[in-house]
């Protein structure tokens, strides 16, 4: 538990906070669904979602729903109301192709991973990527493009970082770019089961906490089904101290068997309301604070989706209808029976309902936790920094933190893959909100692969990742959200390029798509540019396929011969160049 935070003498004292609503502001207040405006369909096929609004993900709630498209591309998208394109993404990750269309309704529609824009739109767009010569754009068109309620707006696809081809849809206040959860807009999407609960589980959140004996966060498996859940016979929960609980919880609409979140969890103990949230609106600002909200650990280890019905320090979601003034956490000191009540609804109104008992103690059911050796305590409300003789400097921004932590480092020696010693920098399952600034000493680094130099980080049992960064004043200093193993590598091996059949040369036609596979085995391609008799020419960048793609349609070939020159940057500054000619 945070040294600052009080705990509660008793859960009794929680009923003041029904005439205290101030104290725990929610976001702003949803309209009422009748109130909301009337869009239309963003696509002409059944509307069958593959992910749901403030679903739980890596580092962030999705700030949308996902719309199946039967594992193809292609299909039509159209603006969900009259208004105007306001601004254009093209990216190989993230969103991919995307659009905003802002509308007089006060709301701003988002159609991403799109494989293709309408022809005015495309226009617009090819105009921006030859301006700044890039096929990675992202900008606010002047003027912006007007469109029709229902008007065709591109094709959808799997671009970005998508998994598989969907279109990614949301509503967004325009005044603050918020996302609205899209199913409180009467879209004609069928879902007639409720949540399904897997599990409870109790954290300690004070430094002589206890759950059955041990000062660990403990998970209890839960059974039931159409809606009514219990506890799997033969478990008892025993807790000593103060508790946090969090819910293991799951939401299936009819027809697919994918997994979405829920919408509004409400816990209950002794008939006392303790936490209730829901999720109506999210702000990209505090997105990456799911990392609080959810168990992170079970989350990122086993795939666990469990929210806390308590608030950690770190966390400033509005998410939060009402909460107790011990924000979620409970506290009985004296010895008795406890009856929880959990209710969890979807955005259709299916409820789920958990209902079990626990004790609570008043001796301690096991060894209280003894405090372990660490190596430096970091506020989280402060600037922390650490740094091991002239070897490695660390610095983490104010709030960096979701809770105050104590610091553990480490280091070994070099290995035969390494150009530095590695350095455990803390534990890789605790998260981050903001970046620390990392530099390990390049001064052993020989002078021919210094630029060369990238970061390693490793996770678990698998291979590294690599961060790049800049070397400055015999350091190479990197900027990462997460804490784990690192190192220092070279990466002298520049990408390779190869032409696809029927695009190394020779005759090509108008039709004619050429294509070429590219792959880079560490640092990652940073830059792709090629040329077209000189001129910088457009090309498309798909890294799932590893594909790099020239229409020649969209391209100015000449009649006769034509010279296409390729080249390939990595993010360890490897280059790599190829030439290839065509006749038109």
């Amino acid at each position: 538990m945070n040294k600052n935070r009080p705990t509660s003498p008793t859960l009794r004292v929680l009923t003041i906070w029904l005439g205290l609503l101030l104290l725990c502001a929610g976001p702003q207040g949803m309209a009422q669904k009748s109130e909301l405006p009337d869009f239309h369909p963003p696509m002409d096929i059944p509307l069958f979602l593959s992910g749901n609004f403030a679903e739980l993900r890596r580092n962030h709630f999705h700030t949308g729903i996902d719309i199946k498209t039967g594992g193809t591309e292609g299909h039509v998208i159209r603006a969900a109301e009259s208004g105007k394109v306001v601004r254009i993404g093209v990216s190989p990750w993230g969103y991919g192709k995307v659009l905003y269309i802002e509308h007089e309704n006060g709301y701003t529609t988002v159609y991403a991973h799109m494989s293709s824009f309408s022809e005015k739109i495309d226009e617009v767009c090819m105009a921006e990527q030859y301006r700044q010569e890039s096929y990675k754009v992202d900008f606010h068109p002047d003027p912006p493009i007007p469109v029709s309620r229902a008007e065709e707006i591109g094709r959808s696809g799997n671009s970005g970082s998508s998994g598989g081809p969907h279109l990614h849809f949301e509503i967004r206040k325009s005044t603050n770019q918020r996302p609205q959860n899209p199913l409180h807009f009467g879209f004609d999407i069928t879902d007639n089961i409720p949540p399904r609960i897997r599990g409870v589980r109790f954290h300690p959140k004070s430094d002589t906490s206890l759950v059955n004996g041990t000062a660990q966060a403990r998970s209890f498996v839960v059974l039931g089904e159409a809606g009514s859940y219990r506890l799997k016979a033969g478990q008892s929960i025993a807790v000593y101290g103060a508790v946090g609980l969090s819910l293991h919880a799951l939401d299936f609409l009819d027809g697919y068997p994918n997994k979405c979140g829920i919408y509004e969890l409400t816990l209950e103990v002794d008939g006392e309301l303790i936490c209730e949230q829901r999720f109506d609106e999210l702000d990209f600002s505090t997105s990456r604070q799911i990392n609080c909200y959810k168990d992170y650990q079970a989350f990122h280890q086993r795939g666990w989706h469990y929210h806390k019905s308590f608030r950690e320090p770190g966390n400033e979601l509005e998410i939060y209808a009402q909460i107790s003034p011990q924000d979620g956490l409970i506290f009985f000191p004296e010895k008795g029976i406890h009856e929880v009540r959990y209710t969890c609804r979807d955005a259709y109104g299916n409820t789920s309902v958990l209902e079990f008992q626990f004790e609570s103690l008043d001796t301690p059911n096991g060894k209280l936790p003894v405090q372990g050796t660490y190596d430096a305590y970091f506020d989280r409300e402060r600037v922390n920094t650490f740094e091991y003789e002239d070897e490695l400097a660390l610095e983490l921004p104010a709030k960096a933190l979701y809770e105050d932590l104590k610091f553990q480092f480490g280091r070994e020696m070099p290995t035969a893959a390494s150009l530095s010693p590695y350095y455990q920098i803390h534990e890789g399952s605790v998260p981050l909100d903001k970046a620390m600034r990392l530099s390990i000493s390049a001064k052993d680094v020989p002078e021919r692969l210094q630029k060369h130099l990238i970061a390693a980080r490793f996770a678990g049992t698998g291979g590294p990742s690599y961060i790049s960064g800049e070397l400055k004043d015999g350091f190479y200093s990197i900027r990462s959200k997460d804490f784990g193993r690192y190192c220092l590598m070279a990466d002298s091996i520049a990408p390779s390029l190869t032409a696809n059949k029927y695009s190394g040369g020779g005759q090509v036609g108008r039709k004619q798509v050429l294509g070429f596979a590219i792959k880079d085995a560490h640092s990652g391609l940073a830059k792709i540019d090629a040329w077209l008799n000189g001129q910088w020419v457009l090309t498309e960048y798909e890294p799932k396929k590893q594909l790099l793609m020239l229409d020649v349609a969209k391209a100015d070939f000449q009649a006769g011969k034509n010279e296409l020159e390729i080249r390939l940057i990595d993010h360890a500054n490897n280059e790599t160049r190829k030439r290839f000619s065509y006749t038109y």
